[in-house]
């Protein structure tokens, strides 16, 4: 099998995993409520998408 000649250092390591970290969540105000939300999603709080009552949400 094929084994690895030198050990990975530290700082090799952490290079490769630069961009493994999650990045941060983007939310946008709801145009109806205005409660944080993540971009095209419907919104949780009263149902609206896109100015249009889309389910019945909590408030509503």
């Amino acid at each position: 099998m094929a084994v690895p000649k030198r050990r990975i250092s530290r700082s090799r390591r952490g290079n490769r995993r630069a961009h493994d970290a999650q990045p941060a969540l983007q939310l946008v105000a709801c145009s109806h409520c205005g409660t944080m939300i993540r971009p095209h999603h419907i919104c949780p709080q009263c149902g609206y998408y896109r100015g249009k009552q889309v389910i019945v949400g909590k408030t509503a």
